[in-house]
């Protein structure tokens, strides 16, 4: 018997290669300082084969978000479902989420945060469409604390919801600074002071 062909890639596990290498050199040189060679030598691929799986460096950068930002949103769809649990600890458990990313892909926050949300690509139809879909879950999660007596009622929730969402971007921007968590960059400590410091201000105070 002959030997068996050879197997070819994955196209999805070539597509992941791909996006993972534009994370790391968008991070490092910046969206426009980007080419396209960059992201082919960065990926150990023919600079034509990218083309086959992008349609641009601007499709590549929204496929990073998209992907990155779906994963999000299908665990905040998780939390709303963890009715056994109370709706602060799922809160926290949004902050603790985000904030292990910055240990593991580093180069995916900087880029969402720097590349995207503060930039005008953040005005497309469908990255606001996404960003929306996480504030209407943490809106259901508040919405679920007030009504079981956990969340202060007199809070708006869809403020709540904006201030949850800033405070946790604006901590990770400080983090990848080396603003944020002292000179050892204690994540953990972090973590537990931004939740402390949203929870703080969420949560019904019984002794009014």
């Amino acid at each position: 018997m002959g030997a068996l062909p050879r197997k070819q890639s994955d196209p999805e596990e070539r597509r992941k290669q791909i996006l993972r290498a534009a994370a790391v050199v968008f991070a490092e040189r910046g969206f426009h300082r980007t080419r396209v060679s960059d992201i082919a030598r960065q990926a150990g691929i023919a600079h034509g084969l990218i083309y086959h799986y992008f349609d641009s460096k601007d499709d590549l950068l929204q496929s990073i978000f998209e992907d990155n930002w779906a994963v999000f949103v299908k665990v905040l769809e998780g939390l709303t479902q963890q009715t056994e649990r109370p709706v602060a600890e799922r809160i926290q458990s949004v902050v603790e989420l985000v904030l292990d990313a910055l240990e593991v892909v580093p180069e995916i926050l900087q880029v969402m945060i720097r590349e995207v949300s503060r930039s005008g690509r953040f005005d497309r139809e469908d990255t606001v469409a996404l960003f929306q879909r996480a504030i209407e879950l943490l809106v259901t999660l508040l919405v679920e604390g007030q009504e079981r007596g956990e969340i202060d009622p007199s809070l708006e929730v869809h403020t709540a919801a904006h201030v949850i969402m800033g405070s946790i971007e604006t901590v990770c921007t400080g983090y990848l600074l080396g603003h944020v968590g002292g000179q050892d960059k204690d994540l953990g400590r972090v973590k537990a002071s931004l939740a402390r410091s949203l929870l703080g201000g969420l949560k019904l105070r019984h002794d009014d």
